[in-house]
């Protein structure tokens, strides 16, 4: 038996870092009230396409009915990452969408997109 198998951080080659569990994400899209249903869709069947599964989703509405926001949090391999970002920055682009934060379940936010 090698040792690297005992001590996988001893294994430089990166053959480590790939069996590492999916890191957990989080969404927030605050959106006008309006649009938020279809919003959720979109998002929906983009997460479903990429084979991501969704542990909750959380949404709320302001008083006003005017703006609404939602949060997802998520499973996302490393492999995937590079794809959440394009999903974030495809959110972002709607005129519907007036804000896009992402984040890592560190806290450590990873992208704030105003529109």
């Amino acid at each position: 038996m090698r040792i690297k198998q005992f001590l996988p951080f001893l294994d430089r080659s990166g053959a480590a870092a790939s069996k590492t569990a999916p890191t957990t994400y989080q969404f927030t899209i605050v959106s006008l009230g309006d649009t938020l249903n279809a919003l959720r869709k979109q998002l929906y069947y983009e997460l479903r396409d990429l084979d991501l599964r969704v542990l909750a989703v959380r949404i709320s509405r302001a008083e006003s009915d005017q703006l609404a926001s939602t949060v997802v949090t998520l499973h996302c391999p490393p492999h995937l990452r590079n794809l959440l970002g394009a999903v974030a920055l495809r959110l972002g682009q709607s005129p519907d969408v007036r804000r896009v934060h992402w984040e890592c379940e560190s806290g450590a936010a990873i992208a704030v997109l105003p529109a």
